[in-house]
């Protein structure tokens, strides 16, 4: 074997090796563009009527993730404070926050729901109960699962 031979074959042996490191961080990013593209979320939101003296709780919804905002569309007493109460319903039933609000339209609160969100929520909105009735609407917004 001349030295030119082994020459050669030294200088394939990095080549090779910068082949198949390019090789493997170009599988690294497909896989974290699939594992991403996978995960994608599909934001979903509901409207609701209500029409209470003192309390009315949503259907229950499922969601994937995220924040949860319930927004007042309408409301026949704007000047009224409500509390809003959001309870997950799945497994335990616990009260995860809640927040007061007027009864106005664009008047709204935004709950995170924590580290573990995915699950099954309602809503409670809730008054003083002084004989008069809150009627109106909202929408609630929501990731919702795949």
């Amino acid at each position: 074997m001349t030295s030119y031979q082994g020459e050669d074959r030294m200088c394939r042996t990095p080549t090779v090796v910068r082949h198949l490191a390019r090789a493997a961080v170009t599988a690294c990013c497909v896989a974290a563009l699939a594992l991403t593209q996978a995960a994608q979320a599909h934001a979903d939101s509901r409207t609701v009527n209500f029409d209470y003296q003192h309390l009315w709780i949503t259907p229950e919804f499922k969601i994937g993730g995220g924040a949860i905002q319930f927004k007042v569309k309408k409301c026949n007493r704007p000047n009224g404070d409500m509390t809003v109460l959001l309870r997950r319903t799945d497994g335990f039933n616990y009260v995860v926050s809640s927040e007061k609000i007027r009864c106005r339209a664009g008047d709204k609160v935004v709950f995170n729901v924590g580290s573990n969100p995915a699950g099954t929520y309602e809503f409670e909105l809730g008054k003083l109960d002084d004989y008069k009735f809150f009627k109106g609407s909202a929408t609630y917004s929501f990731t919702s699962p795949r």
